[in-house]
């Protein structure tokens, strides 16, 4: 058997994680962040604690990663749809549709993430992370806002990111019966041009 080339090792180590964060995932959204440890986290992906620390230096780095990709993986769905030529209202639209597909696609993810905003501890900890990714999410709506001319641009962005979260976990409270397309309609249509 010849020896492995650094592609192959590389393969590997992202198929690890990527099972690492996967195992970890399915503990945290069970069982709560506190109370699942690293080497259940490990044992249940089948690889020694050592190895888990080969990846990740401690449990909180390994929530940092998987909240971090959950977010990059949102924003670019974002971005991929966004167009400095559309209107005001279809770009309103248009980041809608991407983050309820956001939603929709990845519910387990959400439901971590949802679960962990109510955890104060451990969202002081991610405080920093959480406040620029919300950041930049802020100054894209307020500028979408800011177009739309609503009376305060600055207070409406914050309106309308209260009501994506109660959206959001209504959502992913009931899933199957929660009327999350009649429901974005009904959001846009206070912002349809007249």
């Amino acid at each position: 058997m010849s020896p492995k080339t650094e592609n192959q090792f590389e393969v590997i180590r992202q198929k690890s994680v990527a099972n690492i964060k996967e195992t970890a995932l399915e503990l945290f959204a069970k069982h709560g962040y506190h109370s699942t440890s690293i080497s259940r986290i490990a044992k249940e992906a089948g690889i020694s604690k050592g190895l888990m620390y080969n990846y990740f230096d401690s449990k909180k780095d390994l929530l940092h990663d998987i909240l971090l990709e959950t977010v990059e993986v949102t924003e670019k769905a974002v971005a991929d749809v966004m167009s400095p030529d559309d209107t005001p209202f279809i770009q309103l639209k248009k980041m809608m549709d991407a983050l309820i597909k956001s939603v929709q696609n990845d519910i387990r993810h959400w439901k971590l993430l949802t679960a962990l905003a109510v955890q104060t501890d451990v969202m002081e900890e991610l405080q920093q992370v959480v406040q620029e990714k919300q950041q930049a999410f802020m100054e894209m709506g307020l500028g979408i806002f800011t177009q739309l001319d609503v009376e305060d641009p600055g207070m409406e962005v914050m309106m309308f990111g209260a009501l994506l979260d109660g959206l959001f976990l209504h959502y992913l409270s009931f899933p199957e019966a929660y009327p999350i397309e009649e429901m974005k309609e009904y959001i846009l249509k206070k912002y349809e041009p007249k």
